[in-house]
């Protein structure tokens, strides 16, 4: 695993495509021998608001892990990146809504072991099955605004109605 700075150029991702990065910064992690796969482990606090982390993630077969529990990858669109040879980047979601305000350990597990998959079937490193992997810009969404449905709306409105026509009779 390395850090890549916005100039690095990867030929894993296409005829000397760039790592995709905003910021100035990116996580890189390389083909190697051992038949493991590579960890990348936090423990931390995760925000008591928090719904997911989402995060900009270039590569094959990742695996992440919530409080040792291993979390669906879910991708939820692309975003634009601050380098211009790479406009735009895949970005990915992971749920920890039921992580929020505790104590937990990400992980983010990487088969780049000369592997890109969790088989255990071996790639010729240098191949483009090969593939290294890139992890940017790591973020926790908020949860959205409680926003009431509209049928809450209309009976706070009838209680009211109703509470209206209650004083107005006792007034009489």
């Amino acid at each position: 695993m390395s850090i890549l700075d916005v100039n690095f150029r990867d030929t894993h991702f296409g005829l000397d495509a760039p790592a995709p990065v905003i910021g100035n910064f990116a996580l890189g992690v390389w083909p190697s021998t051992g038949g493991r796969p590579d960890t990348l482990t936090q423990t931390g606090d995760i925000p008591a608001a928090a719904q997911s982390l989402q995060f900009l993630y270039q590569g094959d077969n990742l695996r992440v892990f919530v409080g040792g529990s291993l979390e669906p990858v879910n991708f939820i669109g692309t975003r634009p990146t601050d380098n211009p040879a790479a406009p735009t980047a895949p970005y990915f979601a992971v749920d920890v809504s039921p992580f929020a305000g505790k104590t937990a350990e990400l992980r983010f597990e990487f088969r780049s072991s000369g592997y890109d998959d969790f088989s255990g079937a071996p790639y010729i490193i240098g191949t483009p099955l090969a593939k290294s992997h890139v992890l940017d810009d790591l973020k926790f969404s908020a949860l959205p605004a409680s926003v009431p449905e509209p049928g809450t709306y209309a009976l706070f409105a009838l209680g009211f109605a109703a509470l209206a026509v209650h004083l107005r009779r006792q007034h009489r």
